[in-house]
């Protein structure tokens, strides 16, 4: 690892000289140092050129070879009296370059047995022959990479300009040298600061073979001041360039956040998780398997944050949760996790004053709940577009959309609406029912007649006539639902035999939940084409992670998929704390905003812009109405928002009757509905806020639900408009 020095001398370590000598000795067998074919074949150097005749150029060589056999015996001055003979006599000799370069070599060693004035002086005269050297090669020439070498021993005392000079070995230097310079250029590296670091760097040319070395070591200083999206960065960069060893060690490690051994930046922060463990039985052990994974999140923080949690109980009141956050927010905690429902998110966020950043598992109303809250089970307008790429690639000559009047549902039909119609497919029609409802007969007959009943027409065909598939243009509805939603309207799609029709059914993350999966009848979703997340698999190196952290911090099986809940969202609070400059409101939410590509247990997450559907109209978010769920945690079959939360079953059960919940997840664990048509909480907004500008989404793709089992879907770039 790269340990932080601060001495402004590299000091001598015993035997330096006789290392010295034996590498220089080494490498003077040869007759011009390190050689590869390349360099044998480019022109020699001549220090002057001009005629030379036969016998001259024999007796330069000797000369040549006597400074090279003294050179080898670290007989200094021996090899400087030859070396200085061929260079004052035979100038224009084909071996009078390898004379200077031999003579910066043994300058070296000379200083370095005398020690003193004397030595200062002999390492100056090796950088000026060095340097003279260099002035005599074309640019790139990979010759210059030994003169660079010499200089850089000479600047013993100078480890900015000791790394300056390294810097100037290009990439095509030969590889004996790389290995000889690299120690020397990490050993320069790590007595220096950010700024001469950053200095360094700026002053290399393009292809210095050793920039990896400075910008490793500036990645951790980034990394240590808060910067960790230079950081990161700086250290992919290093990686491209090359960096290996304990540089490649350092690089990997930066990526992910973490500080070499003896290094760091120490954020402390005091975090709090708002979980209603004392509300009504359901909901109580739904809050202390999110408050697991809480608790395995922080005990497997990584080096860099200390962390205090404070525990607090909303007792299922909305009204002590706003409470509760206005008490967290005065005593500057980083930010605060829980929030199960969607009514408990919204009037939260709406109750802050500072912003302080709010994280939840479950709820689907971050958007609706003020800028700097996020959610796990929120809408993902990305996803609805690939699906509308998706149709766009199948020929879709037209779609219709239905979803309930929720703003989460609208805004992923908005982005697929847009996303479609960018694409050169019409929307024909969008219709919308009331969250909770259960029949959906005039909807699903109204988006059949709006794809077939003009084709129908055009074919010159009457409706009980009977139609052969084929003959019918490819069409689809897209219906982004709700896992609750979605055994109660997949029968009724094929009851209303749009099947028949060869109506393709697109969806998004509802579609594919576990608990759908697992309990609608594979006769109404095979061939649903949807999206699910991706890196959700039990096999997923992430919950395989999480998985391992857990039976390891408990001693016991894990048997719910609910604590990956609490975990993934403690887990994006950590890695929002740790893009961070500090512990502000403002510092925070800036960290969320750069969350990119976070591989938790039940998913991968980012936190991206918002999408805008130009021209489609949202639903404004108003009063609630009775039975309506705001897309929260409220009506049978719930899992989620689409997390995997197998066995989550609870449609029209009212707060007062929650009485059960499985102690079994995957097979059953169960979340108590929101409390449906609920009164104003005295002190708090009910009205809802604005659709803010950022998503938390976990990353998705398109697959296709072929008996039980979701299969990725392949599929190009969709034509261009009309092409």
């Amino acid at each position: 690892m790269i340990p932080r020095l601060r001495d402004a001398r590299t000091r001598r370590a015993p035997g330096r000289s006789v290392l010295l000598c034996l590498a220089l000795g080494a490498c003077q067998l040869a007759g011009t140092g390190p050689r590869s074919a390349d360099t044998a074949r480019l022109t020699p150097v001549v220090l002057v050129p001009g005629p030379v005749s036969g016998s001259e150029e024999a007796e330069a060589a000797g000369l040549l070879r006597s400074a090279q056999g003294s050179l080898a015996a670290n007989r200094y001055f021996e090899a400087l009296r030859a070396a200085s003979e061929l260079i004052e006599r035979f100038p224009s000799s084909s071996v009078s370059g390898q004379a200077l370069l031999l003579s910066a070599r043994a300058e070296l060693g000379s200083g370095i047995m005398q020690g003193g004035d004397a030595e200062a002086a002999a390492m100056e005269r090796a950088r000026v022959a060095a340097e003279r050297y260099v002035s005599l090669l074309a640019p790139g020439d990979p010759r210059g990479a030994e003169a660079y070498l010499i200089q850089a021993e000479a600047l013993e005392d100078d480890p900015g300009g000791r790394l300056a000079r390294l810097l100037r070995i290009g990439a095509s230097a030969p590889t004996e040298v790389v290995s000889r310079a690299l120690p020397m250029a990490r050993e320069a590296a790590d007595v220096l600061d950010a700024d001469q670091l950053a200095g360094a760097l700026a002053g290399a040319p393009a292809d210095a073979r050793l920039a990896h070395v400075p910008r490793t070591r500036l990645a951790v200083y980034r990394l240590e001041d808060g910067d960790s999206l230079r950081a990161s960065d700086l250290a992919r960069v290093a990686l491209e360039e090359g960096a290996s060893g304990p540089d490649a060690l350092v690089a990997e490690g930066v990526l992910r956040g973490e500080l070499p051994v003896g290094r760091g930046r120490v954020t402390s922060a005091t975090i709090a998780t708002v979980l209603p463990v004392g509300g009504s039985p359901a909901l109580a052990d739904f809050a202390r398997l999110v408050a697991e994974g809480v608790e395995v999140a922080v005990a497997t923080a990584p080096g860099g944050i200390e962390l205090q949690v404070l525990e607090l109980d909303d007792e299922g009141d909305p009204q002590r949760t706003a409470e509760l956050v206005a008490e967290l927010e005065a005593e500057g905690v980083a930010g605060v996790i829980g929030f199960l429902e969607d009514l408990t998110l919204e009037l939260a966020g709406l109750s802050r004053e500072r912003g302080v950043p709010l994280i939840s598992p479950t709820a689907r109303s971050a958007a609706r709940a003020g800028e700097g809250v996020y959610s796990l089970g929120g809408p993902d307008p990305r996803a609805a577009s690939e699906v509308a790429a998706y149709a766009a690639w199948r020929g879709h000559r037209r779609v219709a959309i239905l979803h309930p009047s929720s703003p989460e549902a609208e805004e992923e039909a908005n982005a697929f609406q847009a996303a479609a119609e960018r694409h050169g497919i019409p929307v024909v029609a969008r219709f919308t029912y009331e969250p909770g409802a259960t029949f959906f007969e005039a909807q699903i007959m109204g988006a059949r007649d709006s794809l077939r009943l003009a084709e129908i027409a055009a074919l010159g065909l009457r409706e009980e006539d009977t139609l052969r598939v084929e003959m019918l243009d490819p069409v689809g509805l897209f219906l982004p639902i709700p896992p609750e939603d979605v055994e109660f309207v997949a029968p009724q799609i094929r009851h209303f035999a749009l099947d028949t029709l060869a109506i393709e059914i697109l969806g998004t993350s509802g579609w594919t939940d576990a608990q759908v999966l697992e309990t609608v009848d594979l006769l109404y979703t095979d061939g649903v084409v949807a999206t699910a997340p991706e890196g959700a698999g039990p096999d997923s190196p992430g919950q395989v992670r999480f998985r391992e952290a857990y039976e390891e911090h408990f001693q016991q099986s894990l048997v719910s998929s609910v604590p990956a809940l609490g975990y993934d969202a403690t887990l994006l609070l950590l890695e929002a704390l740790r893009q961070s400059r500090g512990t502000t409101p403002d510092q925070v939410v800036a960290g969320f905003e750069r969350i990119e590509a976070v591989e938790g247990a039940m998913g991968i997450y980012s936190v991206v812009a918002a999408l805008q559907a130009p021209g489609v109209a949202g639903s404004p978010a108003g009063p609630r109405v009775a039975g309506d769920s705001l897309g929260g945690m409220p009506v049978a079959g719930d899992s989620l928002g689409g997390m995997p939360v197998a066995g989550d079953t609870l449609r029209d059960a009212p707060m007062a009757a929650d009485t059960v919940i499985a102690q079994q997840p995957l097979v059953g664990d169960t979340v108590p509905a929101d409390p449906l048509g609920a009164a104003p909480v005295a002190g708090v907004p009910t009205q809802a806020g604005p659709i803010t500008g950022v998503r938390l989404i976990r990353h998705s793709e398109v697959v296709r639900i072929e008996n039980g089992r979701l299969e990725p879907v392949e599929y190009g770039q969709p034509p261009p408009v009309g092409g």
